[in-house]
């Protein structure tokens, strides 16, 4: 393991050298291999144990600087000679050393790094005698505002408007999008796959935009369209649909850290956080434009009035975005905790709308992102004047409140001022003076009205928010600790985000609202950039920025920086409309593609970077779970609203929990417990609740495999499924077996699937029927129908 790790530092150091005397051509091509076979790889499956957060062994992966140095095992390659080089014998798990630790890499991508090293190993913008990053960022300074902050990286550049290219095969394009897409591809010298059939698109699209297959008439309905519209008219249907927000309502909830309990050291209920689940599932199905959704988020509450009581509820409820994070409840240092808080608030701000780590400015300048540690202690302000915590007692207390707050306030004075009264009466009996008459009709009539103004207010509905409190800048805390602390820095927005006009801010509030507007001021060069990435990649399996949560100097650049601009400016036009970029993305040609092979694309392009052919990947566990329901007919799709019981402030009571997840509603409304998770989730890479997850992990690992065949989920819905088969199929065989592979796989079989199935229940029932069980057929059948809910046409989108 270490001599691998500093095989693949050498490895990335050394590249440089040769590259520079290649000629223009040349140099492109190496450049183009890097970017699209090379450094994806390196991102995505190397950097996270030899990053800047971790470096295993001592190595890192992320700059030429640190390959050079090396880690515990020495240099890594020696380019020019891949199979002389120590990566090479890791990556290959030829010797002791094998990296990945787990599964080795594929041999195109195993080829790809041979050729890489033989080449000289380039790796463009880090040649020697820089600095070591991967663009050029001078150092900044501490404190002082007039620190240099170079801001010349692709990010931080204002969001451009190009223009389609001219494409050769004019006739392929549906929309804009596919000619960047095609311009691409003939510069390559490479062909887009067939358009996929309407059966498999028709499966696609239901499964991406509602995570539930399509029905029987919903597939029926484009089949037996002859019109061209018939796919577009069902794009228009999905994202009608109230499955749309439960499906990309979920999406979000991983970016934003969502759960229903604290998790860390103390796991208590979040009996409330439902509400902001709620509302992000609302904000999608409404369309909510993505500025105001952000804006709602982050400073909700100090959005001027309305005069609807169902809007202010939700602007506050949005504020729950920065409430739903872990806390060490049980920190007996109060100022540490509430820097605790506001780090989580600063960081999941930027991983999940600016795609940046900003979370190391608490004790250093970035290293590698033009981000002082001043800049860091200026948002930090902001959220130090922001409420979460209101009792810092251990166990603490997260803030938890009426909605809307000051709906509240006259029952509040009413119910002060009728206690007020009640107040002498109450003496009177306490010292067992009787009451006459008079005071005794008044004394009841309080009693009642109390009582009925107490009730009313304990059922108001109450949510996890946050609030502004004294409004204070903060100071620098030298290596972060609140001890040592050094200048006083005003409340501000990071300084390198030239393109967009900084906010001003006052002494009446914390800056949330003036920093919400600012994030989503249209010439921000990222909150456009990065969340039309996301929704690239949730539909494509990999954004046009593999690294989503990172678009800074350590994370992967835009493989078609054109289209992703196109995008974003697209997006702003629309009024920041979600579904019409959906509509967009979905109508392209690129998107219709079918899942083609294609061996000169595949040895050209490994990665499919290039978007040459639909890629199959693999569902998510909740679309998953929400299929095996749906197919058995088991599922109950109505909203399923509080998913705990457990009081407020109170440990999850774990006891109860066990029938929540058997519950047949849809996934999203399960209990998402941070300590312990569902089982069916955990196995299928379900994302941590505790941190920003822009791109969940799609593992292929044995427990998988035991769920499908052994979980109670399975087996109770492959019995409904059949019992409903042979209810509706008594006498055929032929039409039992077409019914199951319809429910679980939305086709036909094939005859020869359907001469199998049929030696295949023979067979099993004959063995039922020598151990004396009279339920042959209804467990026969259900033993085919377990067989497609664990095979791969069920739990891949194709």
């Amino acid at each position: 393991m270490r001599r691998f790790n500093h095989a693949i530092l050498l490895l990335l150091l050394s590249l440089t050298a040769s590259a520079r005397a290649a000629d223009p051509a040349s140099q492109q091509a190496a450049i183009d291999h890097f970017e699209m076979a090379i450094r994806p790889v390196l991102v995505e499956t190397c950097q996270q144990c030899h990053g800047p957060e971790k470096a295993r062994n001592g190595l890192r992966l992320d700059s030429r600087a640190a390959l050079l140095k090396g880690g515990e095992s020495g240099p890594a390659i020696r380019p020019g000679n891949a199979k002389g080089s120590l990566l090479f014998h890791a990556l290959t798990h030829s010797e002791e050393l094998k990296m990945p630790p787990d599964e080795k890499l594929d041999y195109r991508t195993l080829n790809a790094f041979v050729k890489w090293i033989d080449d000289g190993a380039i790796w463009p913008g880090q040649m020697e005698g820089d600095a070591g990053t991967n663009v050029s960022l001078a150092k900044s300074h501490d404190a002082a505002d007039d620190a240099p902050i170079k801001t010349d990286f692709w990010s931080f550049q204002p969001i451009a408007s190009p223009d389609p290219p001219v494409v050769n095969h004019a006739d392929w394009p549906k929309n804009s999008i596919d000619h960047f897409v095609l311009g691409r591809l003939e510069n390559a010298g490479l062909q887009p796959a067939p358009a996929a059939d309407r059966r498999t698109l028709v499966r696609r699209l239901c499964l991406d935009l509602t995570g539930l297959p399509p029905t029987p008439e919903q597939m029926n309905r484009v089949l037996n369209n002859d019109s061209p519209r018939a796919i577009a008219d069902l794009i228009d249907r999905l994202l009608a649909s109230p499955h749309y927000g439960e499906r990309w309502g979920r999406h979000w909830l991983d970016i934003a850290r969502y759960a229903d309990s604290n998790g860390l050291d103390e796991n208590m209920a979040y009996p409330s956080a439902w509400r902001y689940r709620d509302y992000v599932i609302r904000a999608f199905n409404e369309d909510k434009p993505y500025d105001q959704f952000l804006i709602e988020q982050l400073a909700g509450d100090l959005l001027p009035r309305r005069n609807n009581p169902d809007h202010e509820v939700e602007r506050y409820l949005a504020t729950g975005f920065l409430a739903i994070g872990p806390k060490m409840l049980a920190c007996d240092d109060p100022d540490k905790m509430r820097r605790d808080i506001v780090d989580d608030q600063i960081d999941t701000i930027g991983r999940a709308l600016l795609g940046l780590s900003l979370g190391c400015g608490r004790c250093h300048d970035h290293k590698f992102d033009p981000f002082p540690t001043s800049d860091y202690y200026g948002l930090a302000g902001i959220f130090l004047s922001t409420e979460t915590i209101f009792n810092y007692k251990v166990v603490a207390k997260w803030v938890e409140q009426e909605l809307p707050p000051y709906q509240s306030d006259p029952l509040r004075a009413e119910l002060a001022k009728l206690k007020s009264e009640k107040s002498p009466l109450d003496k009177l009996l306490k010292a067992k003076k009787p009451l006459n008459p008079e005071q005794e009709k008044r004394n009841k009539a309080l009693q009642t009205r109390i009582g009925e103004l107490q009730t009313t207010l304990a059922a108001m509905p109450t949510g996890m928010i946050v609030r502004d409190k004294k409004i204070a800048d903060a100071a620098i805390h030298i290596r972060g600790n609140y001890l040592t602390l050094g200048e006083t820095v005003p409340r501000r927005a990071p300084r390198a985000f030239t393109a967009v006009q900084p906010p001003t801010f006052s002494d009446k509030q914390s800056g949330r609202l003036e920093l919400a507007r600012w994030l989503t001021d249209p010439k921000h060069p990222l909150t456009a950039r990065v969340i039309v990435n996301r929704i690239w990649q949730q539909h494509f399996g990999r954004g046009l920025v593999a690294s989503p949560d990172n678009f800074g100097a350590l994370g992967s650049r835009p493989s078609h920086p054109e289209l992703l601009d196109h995008l974003a400016s697209q997006l702003i036009r629309s009024g920041w409309s979600i579904k019409s970029l959906h509509r967009l993305l979905l109508n392209s040609a690129t998107y219709q593609m079918a899942a083609a092979a294609n061996g000169k694309a595949e040895l050209t392009d490994p990665k499919n970077t290039l978007y040459w052919s639909w890629k199959p990947r693999r569902l998510e566990a909740e679309a998953i779970r929400d299929s095996i329901l749906s197919a058995s007919g088991r599922l109950d799709k109505r909203p399923a609203g509080k998913p705990l019981d457990d009081a407020l402030y109170k440990y999850v009571n774990k006891g109860r929990l066990v029938d929540r997840f058997d519950l047949p509603v849809r996934s999203v409304y399960l209990p998402t417990l941070r300590s312990n998770p569902f089982d069916g989730f955990a196995a299928f890479d379900f994302a941590d609740a505790s941190v920003v997850v822009g791109k969940r992990s799609a593992s292929t690992v044995a427990p998988q495999a035991l769920f499908m065949m052994n979980s109670d989920l399975v087996h109770e819905s492959s019995i409904e499924l059949a019992a409903e088969v042979l209810q509706r199929e008594a006498d055929s065989i032929e039409a039992q077996i077409s019914f199951v592979y319809q429910a679980c796989l939305t086709r036909p079989p094939t005859t020869k699937e359907t001469q199998a199935a049929t030696a295949f229940l023979t067979r099993y029932s004959r063995e039922l029927r020598t151990e004396n069980n009279n339920n042959q057929k209804t467990e026969s059948l259900a033993a085919l129908c377990r067989a497609l809910f664990a095979s791969n046409e069920f739990v891949y989108l194709r």
